[in-house]
Formats: structure tokens, C-alpha cells, sequence
């Protein structure tokens, strides 16, 4: 996203953590040196960390009980000051107990958290610095001067040293070992379909992937990353992305083994702007193809460590075997990232492990009551009632790029492909669906089943009414000795007036489908002229470009949008429907 609100000359950090405390009634800020700590912690060793802002929710995120104790904020993507970090071990230390430093391995933050660590102990305080480097997206020989970068990973570090910190007796050495032991049982890699952009600073036009292009290993302060193009499919990238970060084969990016009998953890992360359903679809392709022989212990899946709107993910595995340490056992660990906690920015929710450890049950397909309809003594002619649903339906396909022409412009542009949905399924049970076919004779029969395809293909507001209003027909036909003209004159009436309006405000003049059905069908009423209620639906139908809608979407969209006269794109979708069948 390459524009952000205005926020003037305001400091938007500082304005992020004052929003961000507001929340929390469990920690303070102190604004001056930008450091939000949890005001009611005990006496224990102190679990800090901190670096630049625009990873939320890390680190002000996840200050609270059994998390850390301390955050402290710099610019967007900029390390602290010493001074700002000092106030932060000041602010929640004992020097008894000492303090723990969890620094994501970046230049900046080692040596500015390095430097405080050295005047504290100074100062007489007891410190211990545990650096994060989970990102295995550049090999060893590349990066060996600094080593890997500290990204997803840095969350389970954070909750497993401050959930063992809040345990009674844990000593500030037992838990620098369990930090860096975590640490080294972790992995992750990213993916993203774009770099971010920052608020107040212009767009570099150098900074972006590329169309159709996805980035592989990119960094979390917009560092380049492997280009991938085109971009490949959901389940290609994951497979390549647990290459990365298991195959025992690649020497230069490997860094962590897995026996067969490990536990680990799953964590999928949101780097900032992928959408949540995007990013539960990715989760359930990371969590399937998992190429591990035992099943999570645990899975995550939500933003914990981000990049400011990077429209991205990234997979993250914590071996719980090798996490353990000569103090904690793995279950331990496990406990530790269990444990509840007040932070705003941990959003896992609390299961028992019994209830993780329960086999998932058997979930057994629902019988499908298809083709148990009711049954029509009068009958029609199968061949050419099937002949002219057909004529219908390609019709209706047919104009399937002018109704999402139509509906791009004032609605939300998938009106021509939720019908066209429908026809083609309709269409696909005309030419292979046998019992579909042998109905054909019987109204109430096919009228059925089209309902039963319509809300199975159709979503959204036009596949309810079209459901609600094929139900009642179908319905009203049922009693029927014979099929005739004014029979299905009042079935469909009733239908509208008696069935669809007691669901709907829509009516004609509305600007919907309405505009297209209810000319028709009064028509038929009236006349029983196939010419003329041909001709009401059409003109209402192009009378709709002159109206302002008053339901769905585009009764949102502003009047003068529809310059130059756009119809309803549901409205010409039906009278497709209906000039098909009536081969007008």
C-alpha cells in the first residue's frame, strides 16, 4: 500500500504506543523515552526487548503477565537509543535478579542493547543478552559476518523466557540458556508479494517486487529477497519455502535437524497485509504438507511479527527437543508458550494439550438428498424444456463481461460470475447428470433441483433470491393437474408477491433484479402475451440505468457515478435469462 493517513507533524510511534496502552489496563508508558512496561510485575528476572516500530505486534505488543516486562520503541524500522533502553531495564529490573535482553539479530539493535547491557553490569545489574536469528533465507556464507536475521521466531523466544521468567526460582542463567536454546531450534522463512511503504516518507519506486512477481527470504525492513516469477502456485511456494528451511541436502541455508520422533511447533505469520482469509487458506496448505512425520504440538496462525502492510506470510518451526535444556524439559517449553498471558499482541487462544493430543474425529460426508424431489403428475416435454434451459444459460454466459462490466462500476464487480456459476452448472447437469435429465418432464422436479444447484454454485444476495423465489414456483406448481399458461401465471405470482416480498423490500424501481422480474411476471399475469412481458421486462430493465439504487452495494455508490447510464447488472442478467428461454 503506498499511501497512509496524514498524521501531520504528530509522532506517530509515540501515538501508536499511547493508543497501544489504552487498551491495556496492565501496562504503563513512559512517553518520554517511548518504553511500555507491565506495571504490575514481580520480583523476578526481567525479560526486555525492543527496536524500531512498524513489526506490530512485536514488541510493545506483547508486554504483559508471562511475556516481557519491558518494550522499547524506536523510529520505524530504527533501533532504540541507549538511553531509551536503559530507562526500560530501570524501569522493571532487579538487580538481584538481573535482566534478560531479547534483541533480534540486526547491527543496530545488538550494539545499541550490547552497550546497555555492558553500563548496567556496570551500574551492578545482572545481564544477559539473547539475540534472535530464526531467518534462513540467506546462506551461511552470505551473511556470516552478521549471521541470520531475527523475524517470526522472535515471538516464541519472547513468550517462552517470559512465561519460565514468571516461574518461581528461575535463575537469570538457566533462563539465558533456555532463550539461546529456543533460539537455536528455530527456523522461518517468508514469503511476500510486495515490499512495504512507510508513513510519512515517499514511495521509492525502486522498492517494489514487480507484477506477477512474488519475493522469497525478503527482510523484515524491506531488504530484497529472492524473486520469484511468475508467481507461483499456493502450494509450490510452501513446498520450496519447507525446502528452504529442512532439506538435510542444502548445506548453505540448513541449520536445524529433525528426527522423526521431534515435537515442534507450527507458527504461520502474517507479515502485515495479508488478508485473514488468505492467510488461513496459506496456513492450511503450510499445516498439510508439513513434511515432518509427527503432526504439530501447537499451531499459530496470526501476525506476530509483521512489516508494517507487507503483503506477506511466513512459516516458522520451534523443535521442541531441541529447545529443552539441562533445566527445562521440552514440555516445559511447550507449558511455557501455553501459559495465558494479558498482552494484547498474543492472540493464541488456551487449549488444554489434552484437547491438542485428541485425534481430530472422523468427519463422514452427510448424505446428499439429491434428486428426492417432489413429484408433478401433469408432465412438460422433457427435450424441449431441457433445450430451452440450455439457450438460457449460454445466453446468460454470454453476457457475463458486460454484467461485470456493469457491476465493476457500481457494485462490487461479481454479479457476472456468480451467474455464470450458476449456468454453467446448470449447463454441466443438462449434459451429464442422469437423473437431472429424466426429470426434465416434471416441472417441480427440475424447478427443484435448479434450486438446489443454484444455492449450492450461487452466493450472495442474487443466489438467495433467485433460491427464495425457484423454492415458492416450485412449490406453487406442486397441486397442479395440468401445465398451462395460467397456471404458471399464478405459480409465479405467487412466487414473487406471496414467497420472494416477504423476504425482500426490493420492488421494481429499486434498481435490482426486481426491476427485470416483477414487469415480467404482472405481464404474464395480464396478458399472457410472450411478446409483451418480453417487452415490460426489457424496458424496465433499461430503465434501471436512470435510477439510484436503493438496495445492495451500489445503493452506496454516489448518484453521479452512474453518468452516462449504467443498468442493474443483476437486472440484464435476468432478462438474459428470460429472452433465452423465450428465444426473444
Amino acid at each position: 500500500m503506498v499511501k497512509h493517513w496524514n498524521y501531520e507533524n504528530d509522532d506517530v510511534v509515540l501515538g501508536a504506543l499511547r493508543g497501544l496502552v489504552a487498551l491495556n489496563p496492565a501496562v504503563s508508558l513512559i512517553p518520554s523515552e517511548k518504553v511500555v512496561f507491565n506495571k504490575n510485575h514481580k520480583s523476578k528476572v526481567a525479560i526486555i526487548s525492543g527496536g524500531g516500530l512498524g513489526h506490530e505486534p512485536l514488541h510493545a505488543g506483547f508486554v504483559g503477565d508471562n511475556l516481557l516486562d519491558a518494550a522499547v520503541a524506536g523510529t520505524i524500522f530504527a533501533s532504540p537509543s541507549t538511553k531509551q533502553i536503559m530507562a526500560g531495564v530501570k524501569a522493571t529490573a532487579d538487580k538481584q535478579k538481573g535482566v534478560i535482553a531479547v534483541v533480534k539479530n540486526y547491527t543496530g539493535d545488538v550494539l545499541h542493547f550490547g552497550l546497555v547491557a555492558e553500563r548496567a553490569k556496570r551500574d551492578g545489574y545482572k545481564v544477559e543478552l539473547v539475540a534472535v536469528l530464526d531467518d534462513v533465507a540467506v546462506g551461511r556464507t552470505q551473511n556470516e559476518m552478521v549471521g541470520r536475521r531475527g523475524i517470526a521466531g522472535t515471538a516464541l523466544v519472547h513468550k517462552a523466557l517470559g512465561a519460565a521468567s514468571a516461574q518461581e526460582g528461575a535463575e537469570l542463567e538457566q533462563l539465558a540458556q533456555l532463550g539461546r536454546s529456543v533460539n537455536d531450534a528455530l527456523v522461518t522463512m517468508g514469503a511476500s508479494l510486495d515490499r512495504t511503504t512507510v508513513p510519512g516518507r515517499d514511495s521509492d519506486e525502486g522498492e517494489v517486487t514487480g507484477e506477477n512477481t512474488a519475493e522469497l527470504g525478503l527482510g523484515i525492513h524491506n531488504e530484497p529477497g529472492e524473486k520469484l516469477h511468475p508467481i507461483p502456485k499456493a502450494s509450490e511456494l510452501v513446498d520450496l519455502m519447507y525446502k528452504r528451511l529442512l532439506d538435510k541436502n542444502d548445506k548453505e541455508r540448513h541449520y536445524l535437524d529433525f528426527g522423526d520422533n521431534d515435537d515442534y511447533v507450527l507458527l504461520i505469520n502474517n507479515i502485515g497485509g495479508t488478508s485473514s482469509l488468505e492467510l488461513y487458506a496459506l496456513a492450511n496448505y503450510a499445516i498439510s504438507r508439513v513434511p515432518l512425520k509427527k503432526k504439530p504440538s501447537r499451531v499459530y496462525i496470526s501476525d506476530f511479527v509483521t512489516s508494517l502492510s507487507s503483503p506477506g506470510f511466513s512459516i516458522t518451526l520451534l523443535n521442541l527437543n531441541k529447545a529443552a535444556t539441562e533445566t527445562y524439559t521440552k514440555e516445559d517449553v511447550l507449558g511455557f508458550l501455553d501459559a495465558p498471558t494479558n498482552a494484547p499482541g498474543w492472540k493464541p487462544k488456551i487449549y488444554s494439550d489434552e484437547q491438542w493430543q485428541k485425534p481430530e474425529p472422523e468427519i463422514k460426508e452427510l448424505p446428499v438428498a439429491h434428486g428426492e424431489y417432489p413429484k408433478l403428475d401433469a408432465k412438460v416435454d422433457g427435450a424441449a424444456f431441457g433445450e430451452l434451459l440450455k439457450r438460457a444459460m449460454e445466453l446468460l454466459i454470454s453476457k457475463e463481461p458486460e454484467i461485470t462490466k456493469y457491476d465493476t462500476q457500481v457494485g462490487d464487480g461479481d454479479c457476472g460470475e456468480t451467474l455464470k456459476n450458476g449456468a454453467e452448472a446448470i449447463l454441466k447437469a443438462l449434459s451429464s447428470d442422469k437423473q437431472f435429465k429424466e426429470n426434465l418432464n416434471d416441472l417441480v422436479a427440475t424447478v427443484s433441483a435448479i434450486t438446489e444447484i443454484v444455492e449450492d454454485k450461487m452466493g450472495g444476495t442474487s443466489g438467495g433470491i433467485y433460491a427464495i423465489f425457484l423454492t415458492s414456483f416450485a412449490k406453487n406448481l406442486q397441486q397442479a393437474k395440468s401445465i398451462d399458461v395460467k397456471l404458471v401465471s399464478k405459480a409465479l405470482s405467487d412466487a414473487l408477491y406471496e414467497g420472494l416480498f416477504k423476504y425482500t423490500k426490493a420492488r421494481k424501481g429499486g434498481r435490482t433484479l426486481v426491476d427485470t422480474l416483477q414487469p415480467f411476471v404482472d405481464t404474464l399475469v395480464e396478458t399472457g402475451d410472450v411478446d409483451q412481458l418480453v417487452k415490460a421486462a426489457k424496458e424496465s430493465c433499461d430503465n434501471t440505468a436512470k435510477l439510484q439504487a436503493k438496495f445492495g452495494r451500489a445503493s452506496y455508490v454516489n448518484e453521479e457515478e452512474f453518468a452516462g447510464g449504467v443498468p442493474d447488472p443483476g437486472a440484464v442478467g435476468l432478462l438474459a435469462i428470460i429472452q433465452g428461454f423465450l428465444n426473444k
